[in-house]
C-alpha cells in the first residue's frame, strides 16, 4: 500500500526548518565536472576493429578517432591500460588525400592509466582523427576483455566478453574513459567463423575472411559513455523476439535453451513497464541479454546498453534444479538492468561521486517493477531487508553519504555498496512517498526528456522533481544525500501531545557529529493505520496534538521511511501487546527498530526475543524471514559459546511448529513464498541439530542420487546444506563428484556450496585447497575461502589460509572486488583480534587503497564482539528460562 503525502503548509517548514551541513552541488556542467583527463580535447566518434585471439589471450586492435581540439595543446590525452601501441598518427578531419598522416610519439604512464600522443609541434584547435593500432591482454577476472571456460556435452569451451565500469574500457582500446565524454561507436569484431558475436547494436554485416575467420560489423551506437560498451563472442545458442519493434535475444552456452524462456517472457513485460513509467519507449532497435557462466565474480550482471551481460544464474532460470528465490532474483535483475537503458545510460551521471544515480534509482526502479508486476511476491514488504542492511551500516562510523565527494577512479569501485544501492534505493522510495506518486513520476519523464544523451548531477534530478512537484525538493533532500547516517526519532506521549525530536542514530561512535535531516515522518494511532497523518520535521522538535482518547502513535507507517523510532516505554508496550494485528509492514518496522535499538544498546536483545514470541504464530512470510535473519544472527554469536546447544533448542521448539503446520513438500495452489520459508526453516533446524529434520534431508537427498527430479528446485538448497554440514568422507567425495560432473553453473554451485558447509576440520580444509588449483571456475573460487568461513564455520581455518596466502589470493581478485575480499571473510567475526589482523594484513597488501573496505569490516567487528558479550548473558538466561532440556 502506498500513501500520498499531505503537503498543506510544507513549503514554508522545509525552507525555514530544514538545517544540514550539505554541501550545494551544482547542475552538470562538462566544463567544472570532476575528472582526470584535460577537456581541452573531447572525442566525437569511434571506429573500432578488433581481434581477440582466446588461445593467446591477447587482442590486436585498430581505433580510428575523431577528436575536436578546443585549445591549443602539446599532446593529445586519453586513456590505456596494459595496451601496447604499435602506431599512432594524426590526419585533419575529412580524410583529405593531400594530407599525410602525421607520426604521434606515444608515451604511457601506468601510473595515471594515461596514454600522450604528441606531434612534430602543438596541435592547433580545430577537427581531426587519430588513427592507433595496439595489442593488448585477455584476462581470466571481468575486467577489461576477459575469456571464460565452460563445460559443454561435446567437451569445455571458452568464450570472450568485456567488463568496462568502472574504468576497465581503457584495458580494450584507447579512448577518453570518463563518464562524461561521450560519443558514438562504430565496431567491427573480427572472431572465428564458428562464433556469435555481439555488440551494443545489431549486427549490420558479416564478411568472410582467411582462417576460418569472419568480420561482424554493428550498427553505429548513439552518443554514450565508454564505460557502456560491450564486445561478445562465442559457441552461443540463442533465443529471439520481436517485441513492438524491438528485436530481443537472449544469449547463452551450449544446451541452455529451456532455461531461457523465462528471461524472454520477463524482458517483455518490464520493457513495457518502463516504457510507460518513463514515457519514451525503448531507446534502442535491440537488446542482447547475455549469459555468462563463471567470469562475474564479484557482481551479477553490467547493463551495458543493448547488450546487457549476466552471470548466467541470473538470466536463465530452471526451475526443477532452482528455487522461487532463484525465479524473483532473475526477475529483479534484469528489471535492475534493464531500468539502466534509460536511467544511466540514455542519461548518465556525471562523476562517480554521483554512482547512486545510476544504482540507487535502478535498485528502486527494480523492486517497484517487481513488485507492481509480480504482487503476490510482496517484493516491497521483503525489501524491508534490504533497507535493513542499509541502515546497520549506515549507523556506524565507517559509513559515507550517498553522494561521495572527493572520489577518485580507483576509489570509486568502493563506492558499489549497500549505501550506493540500498540506502539510495529506501531514499527514493521515502522521497517519491513524500512528493506523491504522480509528481514524482512526471519530475522523472521531465529528467529523461531534458538531459537524454547526455550527462547529470544530482542537482539536475532535484531540479525536475521541484519543477514536477511544486516542491522544495533540493532543501529536503540534501541532508539525505550529501552528508552520512540517518536520524532515530523520539516519539513521546503526554499531556495530549505527541513530542517528536530527532538526532543521529549512531552504534559505534559516541562523539559523532549530531546532524540533522527534513524527515518526512508519518504517524497514526495504531488502530487507523489507514489514514496516517505527516509533519516533515526539522532540527527544531515538534509537539503535535495527540488526544488522550487516542490510541498509542506508530510512526513510519508502512515502514517506507528511512530513520528509526524510539518510543517512551507507555507507548511501546501498547505497540507490542497491538503486534499482532497491525498490518505487516508495520510489523516488520518495530522489528527493524528494536533490532537496531538491541544492538545499541537501549533495548535488551530478550525484549527482541518476546516480540518474535508475539509473532510466533504470524503465517506473514516476510515477517518469519525478518525474525529467522536476526535469529541467525544470535546463533552465530553463540558459536563455540556454551550456551548454544541450549539457544539451538529453544530454535528448534519455535520452528518445527512452523515447518510441520506448511510441510516438507508444496501443496496444489500455495503461495509461491512458502517454498523460500520451507526451505529457511529446515535450514535453520538442521543447522540447530534438529536430528529428525537432517535425517529427512538425508533420505532426501538418497532418493535424488537414484533419482534427481525428486527434489523440487525450492528443496534444494536446504537438502544439499544439510547433507553437507554432517557430511562424512564418503559423502564430501560424492558431493565432490557431483560438483565436477554438474552441467550448469547453479548445479555445480549447489554441489561445491554444500561442500563449504562441512563442520568437519578436515574436509573444510580441502575445500580451502581448492581455491589454489584450477578446478574452480573464477567465480567460485574467488568466494570460496569466504563461504568456507561463514557456511562451515571454519572463521579460524579460512582466516589462517587467507592471510598465509594473501598475496596470491589478492593477485587473482579483479579490481571490481579486490578491496573487499579480505574484510569479507571475517566483517561477521565476535572476537575483536579480527580487526586488528585486518587492519594489519589490509595496510601490509593493500595499502592505502583498501583502508576504506578494511574499517567498514572492523567497525561491525568491534560492534559484535560487544553486543555479544553483552547480550549473550541475558539470552542465555532467558532461554533457561524457557527451553526444554534436550538429550
Amino acid at each position: 500500500m502506498k500513501y500520498r503525502w499531505g503537503r498543506r503548509g510544507i513549503v514554508a517548514l522545509a525552507i525555514v526548518l530544514c538545517s544540514t551541513s550539505a554541501r550545494a552541488e551544482a547542475p552538470f556542467n562538462f566544463e567544472t565536472n570532476p575528472g582526470n583527463l584535460p577537456k581541452t580535447i573531447v572525442p566525437t566518434h569511434y571506429r573500432v576493429r578488433i581481434e581477440p585471439d582466446l588461445p593467446a589471450r591477447t587482442i590486436q586492435g585498430e581505433v580510428r578517432i575523431d577528436i575536436e581540439v578546443r585549445a591549443t595543446v602539446d599532446a593529445i590525452v586519453l586513456n590505456a591500460n596494459e595496451l601496447t601501441i604499435d602506431r599512432a598518427t594524426l590526419l585533419p578531419a575529412g580524410d583529405s588525400p593531400h594530407d599525410d598522416p602525421v607520426a604521434l610519439t606515444a608515451t604511457l604512464d601506468a601510473d595515471l592509466q594515461q596514454l600522450s600522443l604528441a606531434g612534430p609541434e602543438p596541435l592547433a584547435p580545430g577537427a581531426y582523427v587519430i588513427e592507433i593500432t595496439y595489442r593488448g591482454i585477455i584476462h581470466p577476472n571481468a575486467e577489461g576483455f576477459f575469456f571464460d571456460r565452460y563445460p559443454t556435452a561435446s567437451g569445455e569451451k571458452e568464450m570472450f566478453g568485456t567488463q568496462m565500469e568502472v574504468l576497465e574500457a581503457r584495458r580494450a582500446l584507447p579512448c577518453w574513459d570518463e563518464p562524461a565524454f561521450r560519443a558514438t561507436f562504430d565496431v567491427t569484431l573480427v572472431v572465428p567463423a564458428s562464433f556469435t558475436a555481439f555488440s551494443n547494436m545489431p549486427a549490420t554485416g558479416e564478411t568472410p575472411l582467411p582462417g576460418d575467420r569472419k568480420a561482424v560489423s554493428f550498427a553505429r551506437t548513439p552518443s554514450m559513455s565508454s564505460y557502456l560498451l560491450a564486445f561478445f563472442g562465442g559457441e552461443l545458442e540463442t533465443i529471439e523476439a520481436d517485441h513492438h519493434g524491438t528485436r530481443l535475444i537472449i544469449a547463452f552456452t551450449e544446451g541452455k535453451t529451456a532455461t531461457a524462456g523465462y528471461a524472454l517472457e520477463s524482458t517483455k513485460r518490464i520493457l513495457d513497464y518502463y516504457a510507460d513509467y518513463f514515457g519514451a519507449p525503448y531507446p534502442l532497435p535491440q537488446l542482447v541479454q547475455i549469459g555468462v557462466p563463471n567470469a562475474f565474480s564479484n557482481f551479477g550482471a553490467m547493463e551495458n546498453w543493448g547488450c546487457i551481460s549476466y552471470i548466467d544464474t541470473l538470466l536463465l532460470y530452471d526451475p526443477a534444479v532452482m528455487s522461487q528465490t532463484d525465479k524473483e532474483w532473475v526477475f529483479k535483475v534484469i528489471a535492475h538492468e534493464i531500468a539502466h537503458q534509460w536511467f544511466g545510460n540514455l542519461v548518465t551521471m556525471g562523476w562517480w561521486d554521483n554512482l547512486w544515480l545510476n544504482e540507487g534509482f535502478a535498485s528502486w526502479l527494480e523492486t517497484k517493477c517487481t513488485n507492481d508486476l509480480n504482487p503476490t511476491w510482496n517484493t516491497w514488504l521483503r525489501a524491508n531487508s534490504d533497507k535493513e542492511r542499509a541502515l546497520a551500516l549506515d549507523a556506524r562510523q565507517s559509513t559515507h553519504a550517498i553522494q561521495l565527494p572527493g572520489v577518485t577512479e580507483t576509489s570509486a569501485m568502493d563506492a558499489f555498496d549497500t549505501i550506493s544501492y540500498e540506502k539510495g534505493k529506501a531514499f527514493v522510495r521515502m522521497l517519491e512517498a513524500f512528493l506523491g506518486e504522480t509528481p514524482f513520476r512526471d519530475g522523472i519523464r521531465l529528467y529523461m526528456q531534458r538531459h537524454a544523451l547526455s550527462n547529470t548531477t544530482t542537482a539536475d534530478l532535484w531540479a525536475a522533481l521541484a519543477e514536477s512537484s511544486g516542491q522544495p525538493v533540493t532543501a529536503i533532500a540534501a541532508g539525505w544525500t550529501e552528508q552520512p547516517g540517518f536520524p532515530i526519532v523520539s516519539a513521546t506521549v503526554s499531556d495530549d501531545r505527541l513530542h517528536l525530536d530527532q538526532q543521529r542514530f549512531i552504534l559505534d561512535d559516541p562523539q559523532a557529529e549530531n546532524l540533522s535531516w527534513s524527515i518526512p515522518v508519518t504517524f497514526a494511532p495504531y488502530d487507523q493505520l489507514t489514514s496516517p497523518s505527516s509533519h516533515l520535521l526539522a532540527a527544531t522538535p515538534a509537539d503535535l496534538p495527540w488526544p488522550g482518547d487516542r490510541s498509542a502513535p506508530k510512526l513510519n507507517v508502512g515502514d517506507t521511511g528511512f530513520y528509526r523510532v524510539l518510543y517512551d516505554e507507555a507507548t511501546l508496550s501498547a505497540l507490542i501487546a497491538a503486534l499482532p494485528t497491525l498490518p505487516v509492514a508495520d510489523q516488520l518496522n518495530l522489528l527493524g527498530d528494536t533490532w537496531a535499538l538491541v544492538l545499541a544498546g537501549r533495548v535488551a536483545a530478550t525484549d527482541y526475543l518476546d516480540i518474535v514470541l508475539a509473532l510466533r504464530h504470524s503465517t506473514a512470510q516476510p515477517v518469519w524471514e525478518t525474525m529467522l535473519r536476526s535469529l541467525g544472527t544470535i546463533d552465530s554469536w553463540q558459536q563455540r559459546q556454551p550456551g548454544r546447544f541450549a539457544y539451538q533448542s529453544w530454535l528448534v521448539e519455535l520452528l518445527t511448529p512452523q515447518l510441520d503446520h506448511i510441510g516438507w513438500d508444496a501443496t496444489p495452489g500455495e503461495s509461491p513464498l512458502l517454498g523460500t520459508l520451507r526451505a529457511r526453516l529446515i535450514n535453520i533446524l538442521a543447522k540447530s541439530g534438529d536430528e529428525a529434520t537432517i535425517a529427512e534431508c538425508q533420505r532426501r537427498f538418497a532418493r535424488y542420487q537414484e533419482d534427481p527430479t525428486s527434489l523440487s528446485g525450492d528443496l534444494r538448497p536446504a537438502v544439499f546444506n544439510t547433507v553437507g554440514r554432517y557430511a562424512d568422507e564418503a559423502m564430501y567425495r560424492r558431493l565432490h563428484d557431483l560438483a565436477r560432473a554438474a552441467p550448469t553453473t547453479a548445479e555445480k554451485r549447489r554441489a561445491y556450496g554444500a561442500m563449504q558447509h562441512a563442520l568437519e576440520p578436515a574436509l573444510a580444509r580441502r575445500t580451502l585447497e581448492l581455491t589454489l588449483g584450477d578446478e574452480l571456475s573464477t567465480s567460485e573460487r574467488n568466494a570460496n575461502v569466504q563461504r568456507v568461513g561463514v557456511y562451515g564455520e571454519h572463521l579460524d581455518l579460512a582466516w589462517e589460509f587467507a592471510v598465509a596466502h594473501a598475496a596470491e589470493l589478492l593477485a587473482a581478485q579483479p579490481a571490481f572486488g579486490v578491496n573487499s575480499y579480505l574484510p569479507e571473510i571475517v566483517q561477521n567475526a565476535t572476537d575483536s583480534r579480527y580487526a586488528h589482523e585486518l587492519e594489519q594484513v589490509t595496510r601490509e597488501h593493500l595499502g592505502e587503497a583498501g583502508e576504506a573496505e578494511a574499517a567498514k569490516a572492523t567497525s561491525l567487528i568491534r560492534l559484535n564482539a560487544a553486543v555479544s558479550e553483552r547480550e549473550l548473558p541475558r539470552i542465555d538466561a532467558w532461554v533457561a528460562r524457557r527451553v526444554t532440556p534436550r538429550s
